[in-house]
């Protein structure tokens, strides 16, 4: 049954509200419902000094800003419904509920006045601010609390308080049938009544806001106002009125004064009435807009009167709209919705002439002038043309429905649905040829029509005479036809979309359908965008009026200023939301605007220096928790997500106000802009360092906000990226470069004494194979060779003795260079080269080749291997031997020399030379062993030359680290026996230990 009785009650008091508000249309600036507040009963409204508007409500107290309705509340409030709202002079907003606790809200958050003793009070508190104080009534007298520190008292008068009432000086206190005044100085001070006498059973109470000198007193339920002055220290009664019906508040506003009883608000300066809507307050915004809270409807609103009126053509039919307009000499040409052209004078307000255009025509849609009297229609179906003053329309049969169109001294150029033409203004065969390279014999020529056409359906066009090229939207894709042909008009290598053109003051304003607008010039194109503080991305239509062009697009009506090149910010515009604009035009300084609802006019004026917009930072989140807004910010790492949230007290059009802003840092300071509409800014994942946020509110008729919000903050670099940190890790990181270069010097040495180990038996073993076959086996060659010279001299000795000799004496030389390649003294260079000579000299010691050789003066101290050493001496002994066998030469030299980098070893005869390219093996008829001794120069990494000059010429160039033993260092360094020491590496491993 109860819900039943809410749903009957709730349904009422809509029918109600319905009812009221149908009533008000017919009112030209009527109160409205202002947005989906959730509840319907609302106590108290007030507007701080930003122009936010506070909301207090039997849901708590709320604050909107045009877009967002933040509810505030806290943890310890043990009702909802709350009233008497206040600002003090630190911004702070104070209120109290009905079950008597104070409240007050800073920086986003809600803190309950414990100072306050609202346990011990029978009554909520009725609350004022004078200068730094915030007083209250009590039972106990009266409470005073300071709000520059927040530290509260209570003043005892010996009886309670109810109300009181600011004057310029002082308080005014009513308490139980006594009066009191008070300030800072003298405290309470009580004060004589010159007045009618309080009546029980009557509620008396001040309201707390005064006008002038005046204070205003309910007396309930007998429905009465009483007005009251202080004189010196009496208060007396100078008035009285009597409404006979309970009277809710009295709400006083700078210009006007409201009693608000339960079924009128009554304006006691003006005598207007606000019937049926139960007000509890009435105040002002900063714009201009009256606001109404209602203990049954909600929130309302007046907005401010729009500038726009009305303007009543008398010749036009009912239900028949304005299209199209055009100034003709300071008059309308209008074009209407039913195909009529009239003529209007606004400033007489008669209308000149009304013709049909023609039976069959729709909407006349455009209208453009080819000369001062004559003018292009174009209707839905047809194109016409007319001269105003003769009143004669002539159908272009052949264009129709025209776009748009424009001229220069030799034609005109019209785009429509049927083609694009190009009408010259005279017939004439120059002027023709002219036209045809001008546009490089893209047009076709109508000698019986005597113009140019190409059927393409066209959508706008004009004439860029800086540029000798006409530029033309064909569905929608914007191509420019010159000398040189058609082609696509580009910017940033971007096709351009256009939906409207205009020739002005040697520019070309291209308005594309999705890129905001573009400005070409000579050499140039310019984007006009949002970040310029155009509001509209798709630009719909360019109207130019009075040098100027004003731009119809998805936002509201701006304007551009083509001779500053800017887009105009300070002047007010009518609001656009409520209709479709067709068509504007300028006249007699106003601005007429043809739409949906009707023709209107605006002037054109510029705004009040008041009417600014207002930007504020309310709060910043970090990690989504609101912070308090610090001078400056420090934040730590891992607190890299702030969202700044913005307020912009603004209602007419706040939808339309949008925010460019920027996150400055060293290197970066990109501006952006956010969607219209929008009020938080976040960014994420931001990298450690110094930034600066940057933004300012934009708003396209009352321009930029009249200040910037600018506020810096820092994150912390990790601990892990910290300075110390990095030099500690430096630090860790080179000892372990340090100690691994020590465990590598350590195995080095190891590595190094076991090497040197093995070399030393390696060498011994040497010696000892040496040794044995010099001894042993060498003894017993020579014994055996001994036996055979004997056996050989004696008379009866065969054949084979000889040869048993021949092969001792052969295996007797070749033990001999075994010997020598394996003893250890022979392991250098000098040895080498010393027995290669001595060798070479006992080989030519039997013949009658001669022999020159060359030693060197300087060889160097060169440890060799034995395999290098054995290579080269057979390589020089197999090089003279084919010399000595294959040369028929009678003369051979050797010579052998160095530098720092190779042995060079030069073998030449005085014979019938070689063929350098035969690399037969030794043996063969030609060869000279060519091969063995290519293969022995590529084991040592050298290199041959043969040259045939009066006989062989062979040259061999052997680098000495072919040739030198591959050892250790021999001495360690000094920093590296000190990192031996530093880590305590084994003295037994040390060089020379």
């Amino acid at each position: 049954m109860y819900k039943l009785f809410l749903l009957k009650i709730n349904l009422a008091l809509t029918l109600l509200l319905l009812f009221v508000c149908a009533n008000l249309k017919a009112q030209d600036n009527p109160i409205k419902q202002a947005f989906e507040f959730p509840t319907k009963e609302i106590y108290d409204l007030h507007v701080d000094k930003h122009g936010f508007l506070w909301i207090a409500s039997d849901l708590g107290v709320a604050r909107y800003d045009g877009i967002n309705c933040v509810h505030f509340s806290n943890p310890r409030q043990i009702s909802l419904g709350c009233t008497n709202l206040l600002e003090d002079n630190y911004g702070r907003i104070w209120f109290n509920n009905f079950n008597g606790q104070i409240f007050y809200i800073e920086h986003e958050t809600v803190t309950l006045l414990e100072s306050y003793k609202f346990n011990n009070e029978r009554n909520f508190p009725r609350m004022v601010l004078f200068h730094d104080q915030l007083l209250a009534t009590s039972d106990k007298g009266l409470f005073v609390l300071n709000t520059k520190n927040l530290t509260g008292t209570y003043i005892s008068n010996n009886t309670y308080t109810s109300s009181l009432a600011v004057l310029k000086n002082q308080v005014l206190v009513h308490g139980d049938k006594v009066w009191y005044c008070y300030n800072e100085a003298a405290g309470l001070k009580k004060l004589s009544y010159a007045g009618d006498e309080e009546i029980n059973g009557n509620v008396y109470l001040l309201t707390k806001n005064t006008y002038r000198d005046t204070v205003y007193m309910m007396v309930n339920p007998a429905g009465i106002v009483k007005k009251l002055m202080v004189l010196n220290d009496t208060l007396k009664q100078v008035d009285q009125i009597a409404f006979g019906r309970f009277i809710n508040t009295i709400s006083i506003t700078p210009n006007n004064q409201w009693i608000n009883t339960n079924d009128c608000s009554y304006s006691l300066k003006t005598g207007e009435k606000v019937q049926g809507y139960n007000l509890s307050a009435i105040v002002n915004d900063l714009e201009g807009n009256t606001w109404f809270s209602s203990l049954y409807y909600g929130l309302l609103i007046q907005y401010k009167k729009d500038i726009a009126g009305k303007t009543i053509i008398p010749e036009l039919d009912n239900g028949d709209l304005v299209i199209s307009i055009r100034n003709y000499k300071d008059k309308l040409l209008v074009g209407t919705q039913k195909g009529f052209l009239i003529l209007y004078d606004p400033v007489s307000k008669n209308t000149v002439f009304k013709i049909k255009v023609s039976p069959t025509a729709g909407s006349i849609n455009y209208i453009a002038a080819i000369n001062a009297d004559e003018y292009i229609l174009a209707s839905s179906v047809a194109t016409y043309k007319i001269n105003i003053p003769t009143k004669k329309v002539t159908e272009l049969v052949n264009i129709k429905t025209v776009k748009q169109l424009c001229y220069d001294e030799k034609a005109i150029y019209i785009a429509s649905t049927s083609g694009l033409f190009v009408i010259p203004h005279e017939r004439s065969d120059r002027v023709n040829q002219q036209i045809m390279n001008a546009f490089g014999h893209v047009f076709k020529y109508s000698a019986i029509d005597n113009y140019f056409y190409l059927r393409l359906r066209c959508r706008t066009i004009a004439y860029f005479p800086n540029q000798a090229s006409l530029f033309v939207s064909i569905k929608n894709s914007l191509f420019k036809i010159d000398k040189n042909g058609m082609k696509p008009f580009l910017f940033n290598n971007d096709q351009v979309y256009a939906a409207s053109l205009v020739y002005l003051n040697n520019r070309l304003y291209i308005g594309t359908i999705s890129n905001g607008m573009l400005v070409v010039e000579k050499d140039s194109v310019k984007r006009i965008s949002v970040q310029n503080g155009l509001f509209s991305k798709s630009i719909f239509k360019i109207k130019p009026i009075d040098k100027n062009l004003w731009i119809l697009g998805s936002g509201p009506l701006q304007l551009f200023n083509t001779q500053q090149k800017v887009l105009v910010d300070n002047y007010e515009f009518p609001d656009r939301s409520a209709s479709q604009v067709f068509d504007l035009e300028g006249a007699n300084q106003m601005i007429y605007l043809a739409t949906s609802s009707g023709l209107e006019n605006f002037p054109l004026v510029k705004n009040a220096g008041d009417k600014r917009l207002k930007n504020y930072l309310l709060y910043i989140k970090v990690n989504n928790k609101i912070v308090t807004k610090n001078s400056k910010l420090k934040l730590a790492y891992e607190e890299n997500n702030v969202l700044f949230n913005i307020g912009i007290p603004a209602y007419l059009k706040a939808r339309d106000i949008y925010i460019k802003y920027c996150l400055a840092t060293k290197t970066d300071s990109t501006w952006l802009t956010t969607e219209p509409g929008e009020r938080t800014i976040h960014f994420s994942s931001l990298m450690p360092g110094n930034y600066t946020f940057k933004a300012i509110a934009v708003d396209p008729r009352l321009g930029v906000a009249d200040t910037m919000i600018s506020y810096s903050f820092s994150i912390d670099r990790p601990w892990w990226g910290s300075t110390i940190f990095k030099i500690m890790l430096a630090l860790l990181f080179l000892l372990i470069i340090l100690y691994g270069y020590a465990i590598m010097l350590r195995k080095r040495m190891a590595l190094k004494k076991a090497f040197d180990t093995q070399q030393q038996l390696i060498l011994a073993e040497r010696q000892r194979i040496s040794s044995e076959m010099h001894d042993d086996i060498g003894s017993g060659v020579f014994t055996i060779q001994s036996l055979a010279n004997k056996a050989s001299k004696a008379g009866n000795a065969s054949p084979e003795i000889d040869q048993i000799k021949n092969q001792v004496n052969e295996l007797s030389a070749k033990i001999r260079e075994v010997i020598w390649s394996t003893h250890v003294g022979n392991d250098n260079l000098e040895m080498l080269i010393y027995y290669i000579y001595a060798q070479i000299h006992q080989l030519f010691e039997y013949l009658e080749i001669k022999l020159v050789s060359e030693m060197p003066d300087d060889i160097p101290d060169l440890k060799i291997t034995v395999q290098s050493r054995r290579t080269v001496y057979l390589l020089v002994k197999e090089i003279v031997h084919n010399a000595i066998k294959h040369s028929k030469a009678t003369t051979i030299g050797l010579k052998m020399f160095t530098d720092e980098q190779a042995l060079y070893i030069s073998v030449y005869d005085n014979g019938i030379g070689i063929n350098p390219d035969n690399q037969i093996s030794k043996g063969s008829a030609n060869g000279m062993g060519l091969g063995n001794i290519r293969s022995r120069i590529e084991k040592l990494n050298g290199h041959l030359s043969i040259e045939n000059n009066n006989g062989a010429h062979i040259n061999i160039k052997i680098p000495l680290n072919a040739l030198r033993v591959s050892e250790f260092d021999k001495n360690l360094t000094k920093w590296q026996l000190f990192i031996t020491k530093l880590l305590k590496i084994p003295a037994e491993t040390q060089e020379g230990k």
